[in-house]
């Protein structure tokens, strides 16, 4: 059972822990911080930090990314991604956020060059996030020539974490109720039926479906759209009267879970 966001937050020994467990690497390599992170199907996920304080920044006082949830927007043998070229790609209401917390990262914390490893399995995705001083300037020479060495830590922390990644699951991040606002330009979805729905959905719905799962809400969604809340709203009952859902909650978990089990079939 996961204790609420609101009620307790992540214990302080699981940073310190994961900390001990890193030091040695970074003093090998130059690097100076590493993130754990498991997203779950219905919005939740798991977070073991190396550092408490960022993690407190970007989970509890701005929470930019609080909620959204980016598996899809990787290839399907999409491995290794530098993030903040990544989040380029992503829709202009994601974008935005992503923007926001990598400059968090750099400009408080001094953790920048921000590389990605990608694993996706039935139940979740995993994050293994590597950072570097900004003044690290041959970070991306680092990681490009090490693709070795970092997914041997990566294998390496998730043993020798265990304990930490279990502990850390009892304290889910979960879904705001009122998302960091943010303002979103006009952009036109990709034309692409949303998995499993090409004759239950409109078009207008699977627009809609494709946003929701990223953890957008309806005025973001009306933003990108270009359409009213009102009718995002309207659009969300229809998709959950047809798919038997009584919470947009529920039909987040339904659309994800069809999203992931696309993914999984196409590898």
């Amino acid at each position: 059972m996961q204790i609420d966001l609101a009620m307790k937050k992540t214990p302080e020994f699981i940073f310190s822990g994961a900390r001990n467990l890193c030091q040695p690497f970074f003093n090998e390599t130059g690097l100076n911080s590493f993130s754990y992170s498991r997203l779950f199907m219905d919005g939740t996920r798991s977070e073991v930090w190396s550092d408490a304080g960022a993690f407190e920044h970007t989970f509890h006082k701005a929470r930019y990314i609080v909620g959204a949830y980016t598996p899809q927007y990787f290839e399907q043998r999409e491995r290794y991604s530098i993030l903040d070229r990544k989040v380029e790609t992503y829709p202009a209401h994601l974008r935005t956020r992503y923007r926001q917390q990598l400059a968090d990262q750099r400009d408080y914390f001094d953790y920048d060059h921000c590389f990605a490893i990608l694993n996706q399995n039935h139940e979740f995705c995993e994050y293994f996030i590597f950072y570097a001083p900004r003044s690290h300037v041959m970070a991306l020479n680092f990681y490009l020539n090490n693709f070795d060495r970092l997914e041997s830590f990566s294998s390496y922390f998730l043993q020798a974490a265990a304990g930490l990644i279990e502990q850390a699951d009892q304290y889910r991040i979960h879904r705001t109720v009122n998302p960091t606002p943010v303002v979103t330009s006009i952009e036109a979805p990709a034309q692409r039926t949303f998995p499993g729905e090409k004759t239950m959905f409109t078009p207008r719905e699977d627009d809609v479906a494709r946003l929701l799962v990223t953890g957008a809400t309806a005025k973001e969604i009306g933003n990108t759209l270009g359409i009213s809340h009102r009718t995002v709203e309207s659009h969300l009952e229809h998709m959950k009267q047809k798919l038997g859902c009584t919470k947009k909650s529920m039909l987040v978990k339904e659309l994800l879970a069809k999203q992931h089990a696309h993914y999984l079939m196409h590898q």
